[in-house]
This record gives C-alpha cells, structure tokens and sequence, in this order.
C-alpha cells in the first residue's frame, strides 16, 4: 500500500512537472508577442554596418526571399569586409554567387556543432570552427532573432571557391563549353524544400515553390549522366579544354559525325548535338587525381565508363586548378586517343536477338561454352546458322550500330566446327553491307568470293570491307531520346541504317557431294574505324 502511494504521488509529481514545462515551452515559442516583428531584410535594413550587403541582396533580387514566411539564417558581413566589391557595375548573377555564398535555410544558430555542415542556397558547404569562425571568417554578432530565421555578423566574407560547374560558367576562355551545358539547364520543382501554403478550388495542393538546378548532361540516371560536377558534396577530377582547345576537338570531330536529314538545319543541329557531346563525354572521372600522368589508366563517367590508358598523353600540360568539388585541369589542347573515346570500335555480339533477322528457311541456335574453353570465345556465347531444308542457302543479317561517317575495316569471327565437335564442317559464305549514301538512299556492297572459307578446325577471322568509307553517320548518342523535342522519340524509333548480311554460298554439287555444309558459327562482328 505504501509503494502504491509513493507510485502515485510520483506520477502526480512529474505529470504537474511535465505540465509546468508544457507550459513554459508554449510560452517561450507560440506566445505571438515573443517573437520579433522584424523579417531578416528588416534587420539588415536597420543595420547601418550592413548597408553594402543590403545593396548586394538587392542586387541579387534576394530581397523577396528575405520577407518570406520559410526560414533562414544569414551571415551578413559588416561593410568593411565588403569593401573591395564594386556593386555600382555588379551583375546579379554575380551578386547571386556571392550573396548566395552568405545565406542558408533554416535555423542555425552560432552553438551549432564545430564542423556540421552548413549548406547555402548556392549548395556551398560551411561550418563553424571551434574557435568562433564560420566560413573562415570572425563572427561580429550571432544570434540575432528574426520572424523567419537567425542573423549573425561576420567581419569579413566567407572565402568562397568555384565548383566545376561554376568555372566553366563563368571563365571566359571556356565559353564554348559553357554554352553547350547550358543549352542542357532547366529549373525543377523540388517537392521536398518546398512548403505547402493551401488548397486551391480545384483541390490541388499550393506550394510556396522552390526550383533546383537539373541539367540532364550530369544528373540523368536513365541514360548515365556525366556526373553531378555542379554539387559540392561530390568529388571529380575534370580535364576542361579552353575556347582553342575546344574549336580544334570541333573540326577535327566534324566530317565523322556528318549525318543526313532532309532539312538540312535538323541534320546541322544533330551534328552539332553530337559532336559537342564526343567532346565533352570521356572529360569528367570521379574523385581526386593531383598526378593523373602517374596513373597506367583511369575511368571516366561516360555511361559505358571508357577506360582511359596513358592518362599522361590526355592530360598533357594542362593547368591544375583546385576546385570546391574537386579538380580541374584546364587545357588549350585534347590529346585523344579516338579509339578510346569519341571512335570506338564497334562490337556486335552475334547472339544479342535485338537487330538481328533471320532470313527464310534458317534456323538461329545459341550456344554457350566453358569460360576456360582453350578457344576463347566472346561471352562464352556464340550462334549457330543453318538451313532447315535441303535446298536452302541459310542467312542472316545484323544491325551495325553507331557508324560514323568515316573509314573501317569490317570483320566476322566465325566459330569452327571443331567446337560443336564437327571438325569436318566448314562452309563458303558471301556477305552484303547495307548503308545509307551521302543523299540519304540506301546503297550496298556485295562481298563474293570462293576465298570465303570458314574452318572446321579454327578460328577464322574474316575480312569483309577494309578501308570502307560511310558517307554518314548513323549514331545515336545517350540523349537522342531527350533530345531538342524533349520526349518525342522513343528508343523504338532509332534505326541502324547499316546492316550486314552474312549467307552461305555453296553450290548443289558442292553440298551433294559433302565438300562444304550450309552452316556456320559466328562469334561476333568486329567494325574497326581507320585511323
């Protein structure tokens, strides 16, 4: 009984305890007259030692967002500190940059953890220090209460770095590259950082709205973006050709993506697309490299993450620069080499059905080998080709993706028949190479020979064209599906107007008589650009 009673006054106790500090809280953050009447433009306007940055935040046009209802802290330096600016001939995006650099949302007041990052509106990245600095710079007051947020004081600017993305916007020597990634830019609404402010009459949520960066170059995950090389927690190394560099890389780049349309501008827009594109592609690798000329190779973020040998040769004497998010190699010139970038060769894997036909009166089998088969054999997958009737020549065709306007030799790795455990089956074949002429027909090379001869015992690697020229291109780079119409493609629409067909060309005698079989095995079809 007596432990019953204690339990009860105890609970009495902390229940009108809990009460008291309930009301203690209501009081200290809903009483209306506890909060200060001034919004944070309000305090800064008031300040005479913040007259300069009040004059920057205008020039920013960042005024409005100082008056509204969503919460910020900013770190206004006093006018001394902002005394080498000239904002008579400031640009707002200028004024953006580095005001942007001073504010950040929510509540964060001068108690906050040493080193807790601080993101700005402008995405940079702050902390406190233990010793009472942010960003580098002294606090002159902290604290300051707002309607919608904390102002604190700072003696001086807080020290700011460009981002990757940020050099190349705003150097003048890589205009050239700058304008092709802003023809990528647009805001999108972020659902997250935006607040609800009502319903409207259609029952649709109103939103007191905020937009965010996105250009679909670095963030697009459906077709592999390059790399968020404008956020400041993501770290790259990033070669950067300047103006010179990148107007050498064009004409160079030029005659082989040189492509067909019946309106000539869509053709012109295409190639420009395309070219800008090889250029740019193979440039931006994740994370740090201070001596990429150390290195035997490295990665880029291309979508098929192009390996990159001799880094030495493409890095070449370029300057290094630091940069917020990593580092930047400024270049006047790009040393490719083609065949590992904008040029690759062109491998088709015989046993992928899609862009793959086959002719009447032939059958397809796929087949797998051991991974450690003395015949190496790509994938350890190849087909088999043959005729289901007695009088059929077997056939089949392949689409060759990513031609570009230019010269390659064209080969076939068949298979022998050895390795279905038929040495005595080979075969004579002929081929046809379909492609699109310099007036957008299409046109064909016929390949006839009785040198056409597959083994029954061997590997036999077949030319079928050396030193073949295509007049032009047929590519699709990663973004044809965004591309200038935004949605209006689609990956079923893309056509390879290049495709060969490989049929075997044994006579009546020949077969009666067993000299030569209607099959054959195909590995894959090598197309190799000419240097």
């Amino acid at each position: 009984m007596i432990r019953n009673k204690y339990i009860l006054f105890m609970g009495l106790f902390i229940g009108c305890l809990f009460c008291s500090c309930t009301e203690k809280q209501d009081e200290h953050y809903y009483r209306q007259d506890s909060l200060p009447k001034e919004n944070l433009l309000d305090l800064i306007a008031g300040d005479a030692r913040l007259s300069a940055f009040k004059q920057l935040i205008e020039i920013a046009e960042y005024d409005s967002l100082l008056t509204s209802s969503q919460t910020f802290t900013v770190f206004a330096p006093v006018n001394e500190g902002l005394s080498d600016l000239n904002l008579n001939t400031m640009t707002q995006e200028e004024a953006r940059r580095i005001a942007g650099n001073h504010i950040a949302r929510f509540s964060n007041s001068a108690s906050t953890a040493p080193g807790k990052v601080i993101r700005m509106i402008n995405k940079k990245i702050h902390t406190f220090s233990a010793s009472g600095e942010f960003g580098g710079s002294l606090l002159q007051g902290k604290d300051i209460r707002a309607q919608n947020g904390l102002l604190h004081l700072l003696e001086t600017p807080v020290s700011y770095q460009y981002n990757l993305y940020e050099f190349i916007q705003s150097n003048p020597a890589t205009s050239q590259l700058a304008a092709f990634i802003r023809s990528f830019e647009e805001e999108q609404f972020d659902s997250q950082l935006s607040i609800p402010l009502d319903v409207n009459e259609l029952g649709q949520t109103v939103y007191d709205t905020v937009t965010v960066f996105y250009n679909r170059l670095f963030d697009d995950v459906l077709f592999g973006g390059l790399g968020p090389i404008h956020q400041e927690d993501s770290v790259f190394t990033m070669l950067i050709p300047d103006n010179q560099a990148w107007d050498a890389a064009y004409e160079e780049l030029a005659p082989y993506f040189k492509r067909y349309n019946a309106n000539p501008a869509v053709a012109d827009s295409i190639q420009n697309c395309q070219i800008s594109l090889a250029i740019l592609e193979d440039l931006v690798f994740r994370g740090r490299y201070p001596a990429p000329a150390s290195l035997d190779s490295i990665i880029s973020t291309s979508p098929t993450g192009e390996y990159m040998h001799n880094p030495g040769d493409l890095f070449g004497n370029a300057e290094r620069i630091e940069g917020s998010n990593g580092l930047i190699y400024l270049t006047g010139k790009l040393n490719y080499n083609e065949a590992e970038s904008w040029n690759k060769p062109i491998i088709v894997e015989s046993d992928v059905q899609q862009g793959r036909v086959i002719g009447p009166g032939t059958a397809v089998y796929t087949r797998t080998t051991d991974i450690n088969t003395e015949m190496p054999v790509s994938e350890s997958r190849y087909i088999t080709v043959e005729a289901t009737g007695t009088s059929t020549q077997p056939e089949v065709t392949f689409d060759i993706p990513g031609i570009l306007a230019g010269r390659y030799n064209v080969y076939v790795e068949f298979l022998p028949g050895s390795i279905d455990g038929v040495p005595n089956d080979s075969t004579k074949v002929l081929f046809a190479l379909s492609y699109t002429n310099a007036n957008g027909r299409t046109a064909s090379q016929d390949v006839i020979s009785n040198n056409l001869l597959t083994s029954g015992t061997k590997k036999v690697i077949m030319p079928v064209v050396q030193n073949f020229n295509f007049p032009v291109s047929n590519y699709y780079d990663r973004l044809w599906m965004h591309d200038f119409n935004k949605g209006l493609h689609s990956i079923e629409e893309r056509a390879a107007t290049t495709t060969l067909k490989i049929k075997t060309n044994v006579t009546t005698a020949e077969f009666n008589r067993n000299t030569y079989t209607r099959k054959f095995r195909i590995d894959r079809i090598i197309v190799e650009p000419v240097k």
